[in-house]
């Protein structure tokens, strides 16, 4: 057997090497003085290319030494490093430090503000200088930025997490989750950034593939960095994993796949808890309709053997939930970690409405961990052993379509998605080694390609004939299982494309390959 699976995540083509060499070009020099000009050298660790061993650069801020800030004042520049009229309000930049005029200056703080700035979305590099003031005891506090263009264009519909914004965006605490599809997918984003100058965005992304279509429209306001609302509607029809697979092949009673219509919105606000920890919290409502066709009008309620497949008995329910969904990061890397761990945990409580009156709050959480391991690899750079633990529970009703789904390319591999099991409860374990092979340039980028060893373990700890329905028992999935095998990684700039061979405890076997990163 063997299927394919894609999952994409987003890219944004940027100019970082030209830009840069730009900005340190660019005369941005001032007073000799030992006040202004002394320096901390704060050391970043970067890299080149993923596999390759670290280097470390500087980034300099000013020292001050007892300087008040007279002014601070935003200077935006263009690719040349030339200075330039911006789009963005100066006040967006300026909020994400703590310093004001009439303070002191202070290297910690100045440094927290300056790497707040380079975390908007609007902001391709910063940099932040002290210029002399009107007197010898002051300052004025320059920071220089050059601004991403407002058009983007993206592969991917779904949200960096956190969100508590359902649909099409969402990025699922764990991967076990019914809300997903069958088949090779994939989707592409549009959107304007930085609106009115003022860091607000808007974004249309549209999704589709061998069984599923969707669309999303988005808006968000961050408010800074890491803080902000944002709303969604979203209009999503596909061929669910729940609803497929399995030894007993189980359809509508016209022979058809059951076609999951999921239409709603929501809103949502999210903010830091912690250091490295975000939360966000929102509102979601959804009407959800089973339907023998992608584009059918006809609504189902139960299958060809008589199982229900929605809660109501006519085939659409009505779902309001109030989401919760939190991050803690401590990876060494965002896009691709090989050190630290990073903690995922969402709830999701539902509001009884409709006739339907579904009352359920689902729970589930995510763990991963990187190691650095050094048992073999064939070039210079990172060995790792990643470590993933996830889990959940579902109190109360349980929707087929809400319910934990395992097996597939993100969960147990060498089972097809949905293969495995769907169970109100799960657990999910992997240990995967990854190891570099070679490394190799395309159009002035790396291209970093390693391989993996890997084990998954997934069981629904006997839980699946507590979902409506039983989809799993009908169809006589398994309930729990192991897969292992090996794979290639190449780490592009749209994400990490993977291609895997993978076995089960029976005896099959899969061909996976995906965009995205296991984990």
């Amino acid at each position: 057997m063997i299927k394919s699976s894609l999952f994409c995540l987003s890219f944004i083509a940027v100019g970082f090497g030209e830009i840069k060499t730009a900005l340190a070009q660019s005369k941005l020099t001032f007073s000799s003085s030992d006040r202004l000009s002394s320096e901390r050298i704060v050391k970043v660790s970067q890299s080149n290319s993923s596999f390759q061993s670290q280097t470390e650069t500087t980034t300099t801020v000013p020292a001050g030494n007892n300087i008040t800030i007279s002014e601070i004042e935003v200077r935006f520049v263009d690719k040349n490093g030339d200075i330039t009229t911006g789009q963005t309000k100066p006040t967006i930049i300026i909020r994400e430090f703590a310093l004001q005029p009439g303070d002191v200056y202070n290297q910690k703080l100045a440094l927290q503000g300056l790497n707040g700035v380079r975390k908007l979305d609007i902001v391709d590099l910063a940099k932040l200088t002290l210029e002399p003031g009107a007197t010898t005891d002051e300052a004025v506090m320059v920071v220089t930025v050059a601004e991403k263009k407002s058009a983007y264009f993206a592969f991917g519909l779904t949200l960096e997490p956190p969100t508590a914004l359902q649909g099409t965006v969402k990025p699922n605490v764990v991967h076990a989750l019914s809300n997903s599809s069958t088949g090779t997918s994939g989707g592409v984003r549009f959107g304007l950034r930085n609106l009115g100058g003022t860091n607000q965005q808007a974004s249309l992304g549209i999704e589709g593939g061998e069984q599923k279509f969707g669309f999303n429209l988005g808006y968000r306001n961050y408010l800074r960095h890491d803080t902000g609302y944002g709303i969604n509607f979203f209009n999503q029809r596909n061929v669910e994993p729940e609803f497929d697979e399995g030894d007993i092949d189980v359809d509508l009673p016209d022979d058809n796949d059951p076609w999951i219509h999921r239409i709603g919105g929501g809103m949502e606000y999210f903010q830091p808890l912690a250091r490295d920890f975000v939360g966000a919290i929102g509102i979601s409502y959804q009407r959800i309709s089973v339907r023998e066709r992608a584009f059918s009008k006809s609504i189902e309620a139960r299958d060809e053997l008589g199982d229900r497949l929605t809660v109501s008995d006519d085939g659409q329910d009505d779902l309001l939930t109030i989401n919760f969904a939190a991050v803690l990061d401590r990876q060494n890397n965002s896009q691709y970690p090989t050190e630290g761990f990073k903690l995922q945990f969402g709830s999701d409580q539902s509001i009884p409405v409709g006739d339907a009156s579904i009352v359920y709050n689902r729970l589930a959480a995510n763990y991963t961990h990187y190691l650095p391991l050094n048992l073999f690899g064939f070039t210079e750079g990172a060995r790792t052993l990643v470590l993933n633990f996830q889990g959940g529970t579902i109190l109360g009703e349980v929707p087929p379509y809400e319910a934990f789904t395992l097996g597939g390319s993100s969960s147990v591999r060498g089972y097809g998605s949905g293969e495995l099991s769907t169970g109100r409860s799960f657990i999910q374990a992997t240990a995967e080694y990854r190891y570099p092979i070679s490394a190799f340039r395309v159009f002035k980028r790396y291209i970093d390609v390693g391989g993996t060893f890997f084990i998954d373990y997934g069981s629904d700890l006997g839980t699946n004939d507590d979902v409506i329905g039983r989809p799993a028992q009908v169809r006589d999935k398994p309930n729990s299982g192991l897969g292992y095998g090996l794979g290639l990684r190449a780490l592009t700039p749209v994400g990490a494309v993977r291609l895997e061979f993978a076995l089960n405890d029976e005896g099959d076997s899969e061909i996976i390959f995906a965009i995205g990163d296991r984990f």
